[in-house]
């Protein structure tokens, strides 16, 4: 090294650059050098770490309560070394917002089901908390990659197990860690500590559908799991299409695991979410969309439109009964639960239309998962938080969708435009699919959906720090 040369950069938290002056001139304590997880790694390691812990967090039955905390341990980690500056984004603003609503009806909320109200008050401050970490700590495509590594470590899980329950290799089930130290009353009253207590990775249909068994995986329910393979499926194809040789084969393979949970869930508008979301994909992926296909496209959606109107005109009888076949006759207990779910959440609502209920409410003759205010993300959340808490959680979609179509109309190359379809295609196939259930009850889907939101909102940002020529010198916010 020549005389005059200067010394190499030091960088502190999440690769940022320190002054000369905070340099330390010892040596690095142990601690940072031997890089322990969760105490000396960045948050985007620690989501990786997180991640590939999900196994172990399931088998102790600590999956569904230990998110909170983790995003607490973070959070409380980056103010300290940030020295309590934190930038917000419209997205976790309207995040804040709807954590600090959320707590309105903690005036009048059933005390029998505090513990429920407690829970989701947790899961919505976590939500909160995780999108601010992202958009403060992520700023580099090496960062990025590794919240997308997280995502894509979920995904492997999900779909081992899912092969692993519908080989045969296991279809048994076992006492959890947490299983054995809660108390008995407790695990046989609520459905709840029963999921979390008694570990499957699947179960008997109760009644006769498409399939004799129905998968949940890794997740709570077989509702979530649906969910959970409609926003991982477009992901892991899109990683898919990037690689090469035994990458793509793996990936591929992965995909197909998903799409056999999908399968086995037997949720019935989830298979509808996923059709829906083939035309979008089509349509983006071909380019459909660009100037000179518009009219094109346009002529092709009226065409489209009058063929339906006239194929419902004149099979009308047979369409009826085969959507009574599909969503009536197979199950049919499930649909009329739904039914009676809904009428029940629209005769209630206007009791507390502002601020809602603030959790669900229990349905006479009903199980514990069969109350008023679930069964729908938008219903329910109009149902336990009222208008206001309804427009917050569209306006928090809606930010997440402007993130998505500006990535959609921006120039990027091959990796970032192609992640941008699949994110779109994901996403339009969750909101669908949230028109029959909520999502917030199970961490294992609130963890995939806050951490797609937060890879969406920082992307161009990351993508433009390490190629800021490529773009043109647009400023990416």
């Amino acid at each position: 090294m020549g005389r005059h040369s200067k010394p190499s950069p030091t960088f502190g938290y999440n690769n940022v650059p320190m002054n000369s002056s905070m340099a330390p001139s010892s040596p690095a304590p142990w601690a940072e050098r031997a890089r322990i997880p969760f105490v000396s790694t960045s948050f985007a390691h620690n989501l990786v770490y997180y991640a590939l812990l999900w196994p172990v967090w399931w088998a102790l039955g600590i999956e569904q309560l230990l998110l909170p905390f983790f995003a607490l341990y973070e959070l409380f980690r980056f103010l300290i070394r940030a020295d309590w500056r934190v930038q917000l984004n419209s997205t976790a603003v309207i995040a804040i917002l709807l954590a600090i609503w959320w707590l309105v009806p903690i005036f009048w909320v059933d005390r029998d089901f505090l513990d429920i109200y407690l829970k989701e008050t947790a899961t919505i401050w976590s939500q909160a908390i995780i999108l601010i970490l992202i958009y403060n700590c992520i700023k580099t495509r090496r960062e990025w990659w590794l919240i997308v590594r997280a995502l894509t470590i979920l995904a492997v899980y999900m779909a081992i197990a899912g092969f692993i329950y519908l080989s045969g290799l296991w279809r048994g089930s076992f006492t959890s860690g947490i299983g054995f130290v809660l108390p008995q009353s407790l695990i046989d009253g609520s459905a709840f500590f029963s999921s979390i207590a008694i570990r499957t990775f699947g179960s008997q249909s109760d009644e006769v559908g498409l399939f004799v068994i129905r998968l949940r995986g890794l997740s709570l329910e077989f509702s979530s799991l649906s969910m959970v393979c409609l926003l991982l499926i477009p992901l892991i194809h899109w990683r898919m299409i990037l690689s090469r040789g035994v990458a793509r084969i793996l990936f591929a393979g992965v995909a197909l695991g998903l799409f056999a949970c999908l399968l086995f869930t037997e949720s019935r508008i989830s298979y509808v979410a996923f059709v829906a979301a083939i035309p979008l994909y089509v349509v983006l992926r071909w380019g459909l969309l660009r100037g000179h296909n518009r009219p094109l496209i346009i002529a092709l959606m009226l065409a489209a439109m009058g063929a339906a109107v006239l194929l419902g005109y004149i099979a009308h009888g047979l369409i009826f009964d085969t959507l009574e076949a599909t969503f009536v006759d197979l199950r049919p207990s499930s649909w009329l639960v739904r039914f009676n779910i809904y009428v029940v959440t629209l005769q209630l609502l206007p009791d507390h239309l502002i601020a809602g209920w603030g959790v669900p409410v229990r349905i006479p003759g009903g199980g514990s998962i069969y109350a008023a205010g679930t069964h729908s993300s938008y219903l329910g959340t109009l149902f336990q938080h009222g208008i206001v808490g309804l427009g917050l959680y569209l306006g928090l979609w809606i930010s997440i969708w402007q993130a998505v179509i500006r990535g959609l109309r921006r120039p990027a190359g091959r990796e970032l435009g192609s992640f941008w379809i699949a994110l779109a295609v994901a996403f339009l196939a969750f909101n669908i699919r949230e028109i029959a259930d909520a999502w917030w009850w199970d961490q294992s889907l609130t963890f995939v959906v806050w951490v797609m939101w937060g890879a969406a909102l920082v992307a161009n940002r990351c993508f433009a720090a390490d190629d800021p020529g490529t773009w043109g010198g647009l400023s990416v916010r």
